[in-house]
């Protein structure tokens, strides 16, 4: 049964900036986000792709959550897996999709 759904669309350009500013990308993303990110040849437009899930999941989430408890990372496939204060959540789906200049990513969570 599908218990939320989210959809988030950000402009990668307003991260171009921002993704340099080590305070905002702490105070937003993991650590392992932000390894992750950075090894992107334009890290911006993954940064956003991220932040986009994030959003997408509160939107979904009955509960309120602040940015950095929620991580969103990929498994080796580049499949997103979602984790939530640590743990990975095998009841949420999220699908991001960017160019350089939007991302996009919508949410689905389903608890049977």
């Amino acid at each position: 049964m599908i218990t939320g759904i989210g959809v988030d669309i950000e402009s990668a350009q307003r991260f171009k900036e921002s993704y340099q500013d080590e305070h905002f990308i702490n105070l937003i993303f993991t650590k392992q986000e932000i390894a992750y990110c950075n090894t992107k040849k334009e890290p911006y437009v993954s940064f956003a792709g991220k932040f986009c899930a994030k959003e997408a999941v509160i939107k979904a989430s009955e509960q309120k959550r602040n940015m950095k408890s929620i991580e969103i990372l990929n498994d080796d496939s580049g499949k997103v897996k979602v984790s939530i204060d640590g743990h990975e959540n095998k009841h949420i789906f999220c699908s991001i999709s960017h160019t350089s200049d939007y991302a996009v990513a919508f949410v689905i969570i389903n608890k049977s």
